[in-house]
């Protein structure tokens, strides 16, 4: 529970206000007779949320005013008290102190309010403490306070993020989670297909039906012609030899392109065989015989051609030489694997002395029957992956379908009960609809009365303090205004029942009733008035005295 609050500036009378301790049960910040407007008891509302790690109050007008000072406040659990403090400058860190408010050490706002669901002992599977107390400390510079939106711990938030938090204050969520965690990997699954795809890692699947049952019809066409071609060429061939027909026509091909590879080698060693050799050699009688016949020819100058030739072939003798141990070695390695591959196409018996064009069509048949149904299968799959996340999101639905059935049965059942401790059994309960978890509504039937609303939200926050592990709630006295004095009472009187904190602020000292006001006298915690017994000593929105003055004076 939250045990103290004190600052050096909270001021009465123009005294430092003493430590503002706390019931365990109800608290109630009382305004004065006159329930006379700004003197802090909203504020002060703010102050306490500030104790529970809320950020409003270090924005508003008020600390603004002030400029920075020292919240101090202790909490306690089994009989230990735990002394923090937090300012408005350094808002994002919470100092953890000891029993004088000495600094020790800090804590992030973050870590400092995990320390507070631990200290509450909140077990709730999902949820941050900010996000279970958040709604239900309804305050009026917050704007939390809307009586038809009971779920909103802002008025921007939205509507599923609000049912959700109430799913986690019930622990329900994670039941939730769980098939929401399947529809994600569904969903992820269809995506990574999806983009296989794209990245043409995998086949483009057929996008209608129309197409779908077009490939189907062409593959029973593509099936008959393979069947046909197989009868007339070997009727030996059945469907089982398809992938080994493939296996001969890749092998056979592979043979050709090895021979016409070798007989290129061949040829290019001969060549430079010839050249080593000398190739063809000119004599002398040679060239003259030619000159019979070419009278003008100069036999010395071809001569010298040729010697010249001689003398090259000698200096590239030695690169001809490896050249030629090069090429032979791979013409061998040609010749090694067009054996080992005419010995395995021998293997394959029957289907290896057919003649390679039957095996290309073949494969063509197989290659294009293949094709079509990868496209179908890829169909397939993006259907079944459909039909997959449509099944998840179905259970889903039904899952999130039963768990807000039983949460709107909660609470309407309480909330019925403390109707009828408000009205002794004679006005209708407010009700609560989640429908199917986008949207939600709260009503009280035949009832829009102003105080009737209000009176409903009360109720339907205690009735939510009741049900859950929900650890305090905040109610500024805004709420209270338009309430009837009889339900009032009856309201005062659940307060009392909790057995968990509550901080309310009530805009007069002199309650409507005698029954109230025994309530407000024995819960009160802190009193505010005017006329310097603001929370700060002052209210900052009234003229000083010579403002006073100088505004009654005439006008010259």
């Amino acid at each position: 529970m939250l045990y103290e609050i004190q600052c050096d500036r909270f001021i009465s009378n123009g005294q430092p206000r003493p430590p503002i301790r706390f019931n365990s049960g109800l608290n109630v910040v009382l305004g004065g007779r006159n329930a006379d407007n700004s003197v802090g008891k909203s504020t002060f509302m703010l102050i306490i949320d500030f104790a529970f790690g809320g950020e409003t109050y270090a924005k508003s007008q008020t600390a603004l005013h002030i400029g920075n000072h020292l919240i101090k406040f202790a909490f306690k659990f089994a009989e230990t008290l735990y002394y923090f403090s937090r300012d408005i400058v350094n808002a994002n860190t919470v100092n953890v102190c000891d029993a004088n408010y000495n600094v020790q050490s800090t804590l992030s706002i973050d870590n400092f309010r995990k320390k507070l669901r631990e200290l509450y002992n909140i077990t709730l599977r999902n949820g941050s403490f900010r996000g279970i107390v958040g709604p239900y400390f309804r305050i009026a510079e917050i704007e939390n306070h809307n009586s038809l939106k009971p779920l909103h711990a802002f008025p921007s938030q939205k509507t599923i993020d609000a049912i959700v938090a109430l799913e986690k204050l019930f622990d329900e969520y994670w039941h939730i989670e769980e098939y929401k965690d399947v529809l994600k990997k569904r969903e992820e699954k269809l995506k990574a297909h999806n983009a296989a795809r794209k990245q043409a890692l995998l086949p483009n699947s057929v996008t209608t039906k129309t197409a779908y049952k077009r490939n189907t019809t062409e593959i029973e066409r593509l099936e008959k012609e393979l069947e046909e071609l197989t009868l007339q060429t070997d009727r030996d061939l059945s469907k089982e030899n398809t992938e080994e027909a493939d296996q001969v026509s890749e092998i056979k091909g592979k043979i050709t392109a090895l021979k016409r590879k070798r007989t290129m080698l061949q040829s290019r060693l001969d060549a430079v065989k010839l050249n080593v050799s000398g190739g063809i050699r000119y004599v002398q009688g040679e060239f003259l015989e030619l000159q019979e016949f070419f009278p003008d020819v100069n036999i010395r100058k071809i001569a010298e051609i040729e010697a010249f030739h001689e003398k090259l072939i000698a200096i590239l003798k030695q690169q001809m030489e490896d050249e030629i141990l090069r090429l032979s070695t791979l013409v061998a390695a040609a010749t090694d694997e067009i054996q080992v591959l005419e010995e395995e196409q021998r293997s394959h018996g029957s289907l290896a002395a057919m003649s390679k064009a039957f095996l290309d069509k073949f494969s063509h048949y197989r290659q294009q029957i293949d094709t079509l149904r990868n496209q179908n299968k890829a169909y397939d799959d993006a259907k079944t992956f459909a039909d997959d996340i449509k099944a998840a999101k179905q259970a889903l639905k039904d899952a999130e379908d039963t768990i807000l059935r039983n949460i709107e049965s909660m609470i309407n059942s309480q909330m019925t009960r403390y109707n009828d401790f408000v009205y002794n059994q004679t006005r209708k309960a407010p009700e609560i609809n989640l429908f199917d978890g986008t949207r939600y509504e709260f009503t009280t039937p035949d009832d829009t009365g102003t105080g009737t609303s209000y009176k409903s939200l009360i109720v339907f926050d205690l009735s939510i303090l009741k049900l859950t592990q929900l650890p305090t709630l905040i109610h500024d006295s805004l709420i209270f205004n338009d309430i009837g004095y009889a339900p009032l009472e009856k309201i005062m009187e659940l307060y009392t029942q909790s057995s968990k904190q509550i901080f309310i602020a009530f805009d007069k000292k002199e309650a409507p009733t005698k029954a109230i006001q025994k309530i407000l006298d024995s819960a009160s915690i802190l009193h505010l008035s005017s006329d310097g017994n603001e929370l700060f000593g002052e209210n900052w929105g009234r003229k000083k005295k010579d403002e006073e003055e100088d505004s009654a004076a005439p006008t010259k």
